[in-house]
C-alpha cells in the first residue's frame, strides 16, 4: 500500500495589530525551526504587508491550525490564518 503523502497548505494570515519587536523575533525563531524541521516550506510577508503567507506540509486541515497555534503571532493574538489545502500535481510541489 502507497503511503499518503501530507497536504500542502497555502496560509496567508491577515495582521490584527501592531507587531512588536518581541513578537517578531519569536515569530522567526519559531519558523525558523519549522523549516529545519521542514514542516514550513515558505514563508514571507505578503505585500503591501498586510499579514504573510506560510505555506507548509500537514495530514489535514485540523493539524494545520493545530500546528499554526504555535506560531507566537496567533498566540499573541497579532495574527490569523486561514488554511488552503492542495495536492499539488505538477511542479515542484508534486506528489
Amino acid at each position: 500500500m502507497k503511503k499518503e503523502l501530507p497536504m500542502i497548505f497555502v496560509c496567508p494570515s491577515e495582521y490584527l495589530k501592531e507587531i512588536t519587536a518581541d513578537a517578531l523575533d519569536a515569530h522567526r525563531s519559531w519558523l525558523r525551526a519549522a523549516v529545519s524541521s521542514a514542516d514550513v516550506i515558505s514563508a514571507g510577508r505578503r505585500d503591501p504587508a498586510t499579514g504573510g503567507v506560510i505555506v507548509l506540509r500537514a495530514a489535514d486541515a485540523a493539524s494545520a491550525h493545530r500546528f499554526l497555534e504555535g506560531d507566537p503571532f496567533t498566540s499573541g493574538g497579532f495574527a490569523r490564518y486561514d488554511c488552503i489545502g492542495y495536492n499539488p500535481t505538477m511542479g515542484d510541489l508534486q506528489g
